[in-house]
This record gives C-alpha cells, structure tokens and sequence, in this order.
C-alpha cells in the first residue's frame, strides 16, 4: 500500500528535525566548552551599569539595568582561574536619567539612532586570584567609534555558583568622536570625562536556563 505523505507532514517533520539538530549542536557546544576549562555565564538579574559625569551646573547620572553579557570563564573547584571571553552589550536607549531632557539630549551626543548599541568586546585578560582583581583589556565601542582600553574589576564567587564583578572606567568623549551635551542655548554645559560603574552578576549558562 503506497503512503502519501502531505506537505503538512513534511513540515513538520522537517523542523523536528531542525529541533533536534540544533539541541545537539548546543549540547555538544557546551561540552566542547567543559572540555577545554570553559564554562559559558550569562548576565543574571541584579546587574546594573551607572555612567556618571559633571556640568557647570551640577552633577548628572544615568543607570541602566537590561544589558546583555555573554563571557566564558575557567573554573576550578569554585575558584576562578581564567576569563576566555567576554561580550558586553548595551542598547543605548536602556540608559535613563531622571530628566527626560537629559536622556534626549545625551542620545543625540551618543549618535543612538545611527549607532544604537554601547558594546565591549574582551581581547584579554589576567585573573590575580589573591587579590580577587581582573586585568581587562578590549574593545569599546560607543557612537560607532571603537578604542581598546584597559579595564580592572574586583570580583568574588558566591555560594550559588554565580560571579559578580565590580570596576570602575572613566573615559573622555572626544575620545570617541562626540560632542559633550549641552542646555538651554548652553547655559548648561557638560563635562567631556564620564565615568562607567560596572556591576556584573555572572551565572553558569546551564543554571540559568534550567532554572524554573
């Protein structure tokens, strides 16, 4: 007896295959990983960045909380030994002050429909565990201008397996191409060095997304 199969059918069974060919690749990603030292984190909740500044007038903060972070890091009986990598990315409107004005004006001086992420992308990276210090270098991206820098971050392991790292980063605008913000025909006038208070709390990949 001859069976007709439908393209529902065909369907279907097309994208289980899909499924299951992807599961696979990922399961095997994250042994590969394992294998080599790694074990992929992810950003959890609690993180939060703060750019802060100065004006003629007074000083000014934003913060943002809805970032993404993506790193491999090298473990070792709960000890950190070694940051593979790391990817930072942050959608520049997620940045909020307390006035509305501010916010409008600082996306414009971030050029953030042209360029509409902040990114950091890690070339390398030194662990001094004694001292519980990271030693950061990569490249940071803002308004569509990328500068290698240097970064140093505190850290320390919690007891559920998480990360969670601190550092501090002042940079000047022109550095990267933009103008410092200015209001009310420039009466107020902002200063050209910003600072970036980096909170970070890293979670294994696998708790994350098996958490319920």
């Amino acid at each position: 007896m001859r069976t007709t199969i439908t393209y529902a059918d065909f369907k279907n069974d097309f994208f289980k295959a899909l499924f299951i060919l992807l599961a696979i690749f990922g399961i095997m990603a994250i042994t590969i990983l394992s294998v080599r030292g790694q074990t992929p984190y992810k950003m959890m909740t609690g993180s939060n960045i703060k750019v802060s500044g100065t004006s003629n007038v007074h000083d000014w903060n934003m913060q943002a909380s809805n970032v993404t972070c993506e790193a491999n890091l090298k473990m070792k009986n709960g000890q950190l030994q070694n940051l593979n990598s790391l990817h930072f990315v942050l959608p520049v409107n997620n940045l909020k002050s307390k006035d509305k004005l501010m916010d409008t004006r600082t996306y414009k001086a971030l050029k953030a429909k042209e360029y509409p992420e902040i990114s950091f992308k890690l070339i390398n990276a030194s662990v001094v565990s004694q001292q519980k210090i990271i030693n950061a270098t990569g490249n940071l991206t803002i308004a569509g201008v990328t500068n290698q820098v240097n970064l140093q971050t505190s850290y320390v392991e919690n007891s559920d397996e998480s990360i969670t790292c601190k550092g501090t980063k002042s940079i000047k605008m022109n550095d990267f191409k933009m103008k410092a913000p200015s209001y009310m025909m420039g009466a107020l006038k902002t200063g050209n060095e910003v600072t970036i208070d980096i909170l970070l709390k890293l979670k294994k990949t696998e708790l994350l997304t098996t958490k319920k």
